[in-house]
């Protein structure tokens, strides 16, 4: 009964897929990358980071709560000056064009125009 089970025991280990198995080698090198020209690699793409867009969420007592923080007029958010708060609105300038947006539930801008 041994020497069965040692004869089986040995034919199962020299079973031919697991002697030629191929083993991974986390050290083996990797192809070369494709370089340019001049032998050096190109740098990545650069990666712009999106605008963060202006969300006006209150008003109360001339100053407008913007981006999770409060302000006045007067005030800087993203690069656009606080000209002037209304009740239900703000007022951006930005260079020479004046944007305005709203408080309410969909906060849209309500219009943009040029300034002379």
């Amino acid at each position: 009964m041994r020497r069965t089970l040692l004869i089986l025991s040995i034919i199962l280990l020299s079973w031919t897929p697991f002697v030629h198995a191929k083993m991974y080698d986390p050290f083996r090198k990797t192809a070369k990358t494709v370089s340019s020209a001049n032998g050096l690699i190109p740098p990545p793409p650069m990666i712009t980071e999106a605008p963060v867009p202006t969300v006006v969420s209150a008003i109360m007592n001339n100053k407008a709560y913007i981006n999770g923080a409060w302000y006045k007029i007067g005030d800087r958010v993203n690069n656009k000056e606080i000209t002037y708060i209304q009740n239900n609105f703000v007022g951006f300038k930005d260079e020479n064009r004046l944007t305005m947006i709203s408080v309410t539930p969909t906060r849209h801008v309500l219009g943009t125009k040029e300034l002379p």
